[in-house]
This record gives C-alpha cells, structure tokens and sequence, in this order.
C-alpha cells in the first residue's frame, strides 16, 4: 500500500517533489480569473486535522472539476513545496503545496468508511509455511468481503480479506483475541505450505 506524508511532516527542499497526501479537500475558492480560466486554491485537512493551502498555477487537466469537490478525500502525488509569503495566510503552516502539471489527483473514499489495519507486507515473503504464521506482519489496505460466524462450534469468528493498490489479498481470519493471515490459497492453520 502506498505511504503517505502528513501534512505536519512537510519541509522545504526545492529538490524533493515525490510528497504523496491522503487528504481531503476542505475548502475551495477561486483566487485568479484570466482569459485561460478561473484558478483555484485548496486548502487540504489530513486525517490529524493539520490543514495547509496548495495553489495550481495553470489550468491543469487533472484539476478540472476539482473545484466542485469540496469536502471529498483525495490522494495527491508529486506537489511541490513553498515557502507561504507575509501577510494573511489561510492556514498556520509556514509552507504550501503548489501543483505542477505533473501533480496527480485522485478522489478516494473517505478515510471514516474504510477499515485499515497494520499487518507486514505478507506478499513480501516468498514462502510461508502455516508454522511460520507468528512472522510480524505489516502493511495497509482496504477491507473487503467480511464476514462473521457467530454460531461456529469452534466460537465466533470474523473472515475478511485485505487489498492493496498492488492487487495482492490477504485472507485474514480473527479469532477471540488472535488474527491469522493467509495468502491466497491457505485457508487452515493446520494446512500444508503456501
């Protein structure tokens, strides 16, 4: 799953432009009309609630219609970083993201619908027998297909499977106070290898 930088961890280094944020867009308003179109300042929220400002300098076609988001999660790749200038600013952070032609943007869910756990990148290791199910696992992704057991003879349970945006899935099982991770394919704890 893809890393993300806070907003609170930005610096200023003209040679860094690979920031990636999951932020969402918490207000809009335009701030240049030209005979190109009108330009739009974002100021974008983190999930820790740190805000910061992010200005387009050209009518870019990935920002088309962002300007209609308002409030809508966003993932946004390669940004630039600048200093903010004296004088009013629209937020305390003493940078801004300023997006380029090359800056992606993509409208996501958002961050209270989505379950996200910490495991180890299990796609990562290339053989794993079922005894080595005790390996520290860590990575991130979206949880899809849940389901519960209630009334299993062997006590409630909860299956769900884990995917990341490189189109692994983990199939993860929950057990009283104990998880168990499988890759694809291994279903029992008691099972042979992967």
């Amino acid at each position: 799953m893809a890393e993300y930088n806070k907003l609170s961890q930005v610096t200023f280094n003209p040679m860094i432009r690979a920031w990636r944020f999951r932020v969402q867009l918490h207000k809009i308003y335009p701030y240049a009309i030209t005979n190109l179109g009108t330009y739009y300042k974002y100021i974008l929220a983190d999930e820790d609630g740190y805000k910061m400002e992010m200005t387009t300098g050209g009518d870019y076609p990935n920002f088309r219609g962002l300007e209609k988001e308002e409030g809508r999660w966003v993932e946004i790749f390669v940004v630039e970083v600048e200093r903010t200038y004296p004088g009013f600013q629209p937020t305390r952070s003493p940078f801004r993201l300023n997006a380029t032609r090359c800056t992606q943007v993509r409208i996501i869910e958002p961050l209270n619908s989505r379950v996200f756990l910490d495991f180890k990148s299990i796609h990562e290791i290339p053989r794993m027998h079922w005894r080595d199910l005790k390996y520290p696992i860590d990575t991130m992704g979206v949880v899809f297909n849940m389901e519960t057991y209630l009334d299993a003879p062997s006590g409630p349970r909860m299956e769900f499977y884990i995917r990341d945006n490189i189109d692994h899935q983990i199939k993860c099982v929950v057990t009283g106070n104990r998880a168990y991770a499988f890759r694809d394919g291994l279903d029992y704890m008691s099972g042979g290898g992967s």
